[in-house]
């Protein structure tokens, strides 16, 4: 077998004083002739080797078996209708369903499969009117950021004249007058870029397009000149008398924080914003707001986040309340439901915890009870007496749950809605652990290690690696069809490692794993692999890496 020689170039950058040398600069760009070719090398040797593998077919087969089975989303509403997304089990993309209640099957709306042959282009973002009738949702071809936003009627699945092209990272947020919506887009783009460049985008403005009007005349609501890498998006209040901007200008969970009332739940006549918070050192989640005073989700003097309130008549920090203080576990989202209380969701050593409480207090009133896993998906507003949401581990492929909300303060009781059922698959013959190990510098480490419940420790059994440790990411656990199949017919042990550099408990968790700390990243890796030979699950011959772990610069 000869393996292709890419060619080197004598491409070299100084970097802080150092000469760093990039040889293979050319196979940045995609679409260069140079690198399609050495693409299709590497394919002429690896697809006819693949063809000799004997349980290739058997393999693919399995894989077919255990991913074709049905997956649901949670019941939203919105309007007087309900919508969910479906998937009849290898359909490429999701179907929105719509239904007159939960429990109905419904029928069509919205189908991205109808888009393209080969299931390629995608809807991202969706966003319904205040009072239903219209969503606006983007689309994307070819997994590419550049997304185009287009509208249809709910009562009719009528598609609009309206359509708003070089949009990317994109807010979509009505006016509650249902009029138009604000979004972001960048100046228009060259024809290459199609979602292969590698060059940043800059100057993204935020504007507001009024539904019956061409994007030429949509208004510009703000445009930051002086900082073209800063990004304003935005959101409208419950109420609809507020618009929310957030500037944000890079990965890190911080952005500033502007508001501008609008008038008759419409557009003001000009924009002077009143900057809330205007330095770059919190990040604020819009929760809800009663009246003037504004519920947030921050991380400003808070690692692992906490809920508070500001109230607009007196908008220094110094008079902003705490709701729910920092706790140990990380805060990971919160939403207000029945207009008074809060839907908390923690993680806790790498376990989703559903809490309720109130909002103006922030006072606990009760725990949902769930066994150890995560919180996939959600759905209940301010204005909703229900939520759902879905459950999911490492051996549990889904469960959708519904709470009924609108009767009393406590006690209130999850009740299963959907189960997702796979042929041939029972969880009860699997089990997940979760093991805290030591790593070098003698950090407590968590990781879950998944296998068959009559797994004989002997130290000979293939192990599957896979961490992330960047980005403030945080994994937790969440079903995998190719996973269980190493599990399940190859005798596997799965492991999942929770390294710094993730958001698993906080800031201070992500940077103990990131810039200079990040071989702090590969020591826990490591310590867990040699932790799980002194258990006697595996030894080195027995063990192989899932390769995403890898990814070079994470930060």
């Amino acid at each position: 077998m000869k393996y292709p020689s890419p060619r080197r170039c004598d491409c070299t950058e100084n970097l802080h004083g150092h000469k760093v040398a990039d040889p293979y600069r050319w196979m940045e760009d995609p679409d260069g002739e140079e690198t399609k070719k050495y693409v299709e090398e590497q394919n002429s040797i690896t697809m006819p080797y693949l063809e000799k593998c004997c349980v290739k077919k058997v393999f693919h087969e399995t894989l077919v078996d255990l991913f074709n089975f049905p997956k649901h989303g949670c019941p939203f509403k919105r309007g007087e209708k309900f919508y969910y997304n479906y998937n009849s089990g290898l359909q490429n993309q999701y179907v929105l369903y719509q239904q007159d209640k939960p429990g109905d099957v419904g029928e069509v709306f919205l189908d991205p499969n109808t888009f393209s042959e080969d299931g390629t282009v995608s809807v991202g973002s969706k966003s319904f009117s205040k009072d239903g009738q219209i969503l606006a949702y983007t689309v994307s071809v070819s997994g590419s950021d550049w997304k185009t936003i287009k509208f249809m009627r709910s009562d009719t699945k009528e598609e609009l004249d309206d359509v708003l092209h070089d949009v990317k990272f994109s807010c979509l947020s009505w006016t509650h007058d249902h009029k138009g919506l604000f979004y972001n887009r960048y100046p228009k783009a060259s024809t290459k870029d199609l979602g292969t460049e590698t060059n940043s985008n800059i100057h993204q403005k935020l504007y507001y397009h009024k539904l019956g009007t061409p994007q030429e005349e949509d208004i510009l609501c703000l445009e930051l000149p002086d900082q073209p890498h800063w990004m304003p998006g935005c959101e409208v209040s419950d109420c609809g008398s507020l618009l929310l901007v957030y500037i944000s200008k890079g990965c890190e969970p911080v952005h500033k924080l502007w508001v501008h009332e609008l008038p008759d739940m419409g557009l003001p006549q000009q924009f002077n914003f009143t900057k809330i918070a205007d330095h770059f050192d919190g990040e604020y989640n819009f929760i809800t707001n009663k009246e003037r005073v504004l519920y947030f989700m921050t991380n400003l003097q808070a690692d692992r986040y906490k809920l508070i309130s500001i109230n607009l008549d007196s908008p220094s920090q110094d008079k902003w309340e705490d709701i729910i203080p920092e706790k140990k576990s990380v805060l990971e989202w919160a939403a207000c439901v029945r207009g008074d209380l809060l839907v908390t969701c923690y993680m806790e050593d790498c376990v989703n915890k559903l809490y309720i409480h109130k909002l103006e207090t922030g006072v606990l009133v009760q725990e949902v009870s769930l066994p150890p896993g995560s919180v996939v998906g959600y759905s209940g507003r301010v204005q909703d007496s229900f939520i759902y949401f879905k459950f999911m581990s490492f051996i549990n492929p889904g469960v959708i749950y519904y709470m009924d909300l609108s009767k009393g303060d406590q006690n209130f009781t999850a009740e299963i809605f959907k189960e997702t059922e796979i042929k041939g698959f029972d969880s009860a013959d699997y089990v997940t652990k979760q093991i805290f190990f030591t790593s070098k510098d003698g950090t407590k480490v968590p990781m879950f290690v998944t296998h068959n419940k009559d797994l004989v420790l002997d130290g000979k059994n293939p192990t599957l690696m896979y961490g992330y440790g960047g980005f403030n990411i945080s994994l937790s656990p969440s079903y995998s069809c190719s996973r269980m199949i190493f599990i399940k017919y190859l005798g596997g042990i799965f492991v999942e490692v929770n390294m710094r550099g993730g958001g698993e408990y906080g800031n201070d968790w992500h940077h103990a794993g990131s810039l200079a700390n990040k071989q702090n990243v590969f020591d826990d890796f490591i310590s867990a692999g040699e932790e799980l030979c002194r258990l006697n699950y595996t030894s080195p011959p027995k063990t192989r890496v899932d390769d995403r772990v890898w990814r070079p610069g994470e930060g």
